[in-house]
């Protein structure tokens, strides 16, 4: 669709306030007026300056709110206004925060890099005529530094913008806008550093990593680089660091350690942190003896302090703008150095995200123990490292939701709130975190109560399916880091077991999930992320149910039909499913069983009414309720003669007692959780099962109800209703 001319709608980043998080909008980019540039925006480095203008205002003069942030971009040129000569529409470019007019006094000038064409206008965050090229919500949007590339779309000064390689890769060069740039500068230029010389290089962000490379590139023999992240030296190597010092290693000022490690001070000094303390630092680590400190950090209402001597002696202080560079024709020069291979780009960048990463949606969200839940817009936070964010396409309702929220503190352990319930979902992987290589975008998957890992002593064993990975944490209901991703109303939201399946987008550990066949349907096989596996697995794994055997079946909810349904799987004679409510006998038939007891039809214990019916005792007996009477009964209704009772049903209330005769003649104690799956090898075998007719999951529901009748589906479930929330 042709745009030029029109106000175009896209996304941005806005922040409204500051101190608070940005937030997704459509914003309005009017058309460039008189020598601007409007500008496709394809990618934007994230810099600390656009955190500090936000988040350190204390540091920053203010700048105007409404504001679109970013500095750091690249794009196409999607259209230009009248007078503009240098570029085009379709030339890739660049926008530049620092001008260059070819014209004014300092551009003219060898001394200087500040071109003052438009300055105090961009400062101000709006372009030559005092306003800014953004709306939204009927707002005019203020655009940082004149630039704003927090946006789709962007309008810039035509002197504030350079044409580059039509062969770049924007994605990479977007950093020559302004960190690479300035830190690499910052020693080949703004300090001219000696070959055969030794440089510190305090602080290694992106502008610090940049120094080393810049120190290096000038021939420097000895780089030290200075950091309190130790993580970061092997990075620094990368880019020519020869040593690596970390302040919090001693027990003197860090100056003084770089005199002694220098014999006297280094040669140059890059203060790369914004920090007139570290500033001062790097002045006193310099030599007396001709030592140069470049300052490169951005600090604005902070003021800097020095002995008046340790400049007098022989030193020499500068700062560094842009790494002192003619703006408009010295970054296309740097796009060359890096497609020749002499400028790294690459090895800055660790992560790759989109411009709308935190997700706002809806989720079904407890507040409080016992109250019904509320429908609330959440934002979802990006994965981090081994994470996996899911579009949940449905969630069933399981009853261990309900007993967290009304029995906390009976059955269950207090969990803490706010919190986000349900744990037996499925959906589409929306996107992944670093180092996760087991899916991708666009894969069906199911979010896993028991993670999986592959690797953990548990996991290597036959004997059970309770891998270590993250359990501690995901119990605690938040992931590895001790944090959720949820938000909601600037609180934390708790993420039930880590999973959180009542929300229309959640993140879960990348061993908590597993990919499934691409043509599941997802309102089916959720069940197989709790429910139907749990009931299922205990007879035909936990149990190893015999065929031609005897088995009773406790409670006839979603994990007792499942376990009738895996007794028939493996072949028993005779399946007596066991319920207070006489409606369920009829479902109980559809998965296997052949007879009914209602202990209420009996003036009897239930057990010594199975031992009659079964002259003795029955051979397996699968107690899914959740209830130490239910449980001790099941151990009593075996047969003595090696009879199995396994526990499904989970509580912590109470204590089973028993007679221990019963164990000692012969009878058998078991406990399953989630069936006793190996959970991610599992469930995709599950989930063909299902898909080739050998499992039922159709007769398991009875209503689908959408995330806005949560609390309704909570109502049903406690009359024996079986549910799929519909999520989209």
């Amino acid at each position: 669709m042709e745009t030029e001319g029109k106000v175009i709608k896209c996304k941005a980043a806005v922040a409204w306030e500051p101190g608070k998080a940005l937030s997704i909008e459509e914003v309005e980019v009017a058309p460039p007026k008189a020598h601007e540039v409007r500008i496709k925006i394809a990618a934007s480095g994230v810099c600390h300056s656009d955190w500090a203008y936000l988040y350190d205002v204390a540091k920053m003069k203010p700048r105007p709110f409404p504001l679109i942030l970013g500095h750091e971009g690249a794009g196409t040129v999607e259209s230009v206004g009248p007078g503009v000569t240098k570029v085009y529409k379709g030339d890739k470019v660049i926008p530049l925060f620092l001008p260059q007019c070819g014209q004014c006094e300092r551009c003219l000038s060898p001394k200087t890099n500040l071109c003052t064409k438009n300055w105090e206008k961009t400062q101000q965050c709006v372009l030559a005529d005092g306003t800014s090229r953004i709306t939204c919500k009927n707002q005019q949007i203020h655009q940082f530094i004149g630039i704003s590339t927090f946006s789709e779309y962007t309008v810039v000064p035509e002197d504030n913008v350079t044409k580059i390689h039509p062969d770049a890769p924007l994605d990479r060069v977007c950093l020559l806008g302004c960190g690479v740039s300035t830190g690499y500068g910052a020693a080949v230029n703004t300090g001219n550093v000696d070959s055969g010389s030794t440089c510190a290089v305090f602080g290694l962000g992106a502008v610090g990593l940049a120094a080393v490379m810049g120190c290096k590139a000038a021939g420097a023999t000895r780089i030290i680089a200075i950091d309190i992240n130790p993580d970061k030296f092997e990075i620094a190597k990368t880019f020519g660091a020869t040593e690596f010092v970390n302040p919090k290693d001693h027990n003197k000022a860090i100056q003084e350690v770089l005199r002694e490690l220098t014999n006297g001070g280094v040669d140059f000094a890059l203060e790369c942190v914004g920090n007139v303390g570290v500033m001062r630092a790097a002045v006193e680590a310099c030599s007396p003896a001709g030592g140069v400190c470049v300052i490169v950090g951005w600090v604005e209402v902070e003021e800097l302090s020095l002995a008046p001597l340790d400049i007098l002696l022989g030193r020499t202080l500068k700062g560094t703008y842009f790494g002192g560079w003619k703006s408009v024709e010295a970054v296309p020069r740097l796009v060359q150095d890096y497609m020749s291979g002499k400028l790294l780009l690459d090895e800055f960048v660790t992560h790759r995200l989109t411009l709308d990463q935190v997700i706002k949606c809806k989720a079904a969200v407890a507040w409080e123990p016992g109250k019904a839940l509320s429908i609330e817009e959440v934002e979802v936070a990006p994965p981090k490292a081994h994470e996996v964010r899911i579009k949940i396409v449905a969630s069933g309702v399981c009853h261990t939701d309900w007993t967290f929220l009304h029995e906390v503190g009976k059955t269950m352990n207090p969990q803490p709130f706010p919190l986000v319930l349900g744990h037996e979902g499925a959906g589409v992987v929306e996107s992944v975190g670093p180092g996760v290589t087991k899916m991708s975008k666009g894969d069906k998957v199911i979010p896993l109560v028991v993670p999986q890992c592959g690797q953990c002593e548990r996991c290597l064993s036959p004997k059970t399916n309770l891998c270590t990975k993250n359990w501690e944490k995901t119990q605690q209901c938040v992931l590895a880091d001790g944090t959720s991703r949820i938000t909601c109303k600037n609180q934390q939201i708790h993420q039930f077991i880590g999973i959180s399946t009542f929300s229309e987008y959640t993140v879960v550990p990348e061993d908590n999930v597993t990919k499934i066949h691409p043509d599941a349907p997802l309102d089916r096989v959720c069940l197989l992320g709790c429910g139907v596996s749990t009931g299922y697995g205990a007879a035909v794994n936990t149990g190893n149910v015999d065929s031609g055997s005897t088995c009773a079946v406790f409670g006839l909810g979603a994990v007792g039909l499942a376990a009738v349904m895996g007794c028939k799987a493996a072949g028993a004679t005779r399946i007596i499913a066991i319920d207070i409510n006489p409606d369920k006998f009829e479902i109980a038939k559809t998965f296997g069983a052949t007879e009914f007891v209602n202990p209420k039809d009996h003036n009897k214990a239930i057990q010594e009414v199975l031992r009659e019916l079964t002259n003795g005792g029955v051979d397996f007996a699968l107690e899914c309720v959740g209830n130490v009477g239910v449980m001790r009964a099941a151990v009593e209704a075996c047969s003595p003669a090696g009879g199995v009772c396994v526990m499904v049903g989970w509580t912590r209330m109470g204590e089973l007692t028993l007679v221990s005769e019963d164990i000692l003649l012969g009878k058998t104690l078991k406990g399953s959780y989630f069936g006793g799956w190996k959970s991610v090898e599992a469930v995709p075998k599950l989930v063909q099962d299902y898909m080739s007719g050998k499992l039922l999951l159709d007769e398991f529901v009875t209503h689908k109800l959408t995330l806005d009748q949560v609390n309704q589906a909570f109502d049903l479930m406690i009359t024996g209703k079986r549910l799929v929330l519909r999520i989209y």
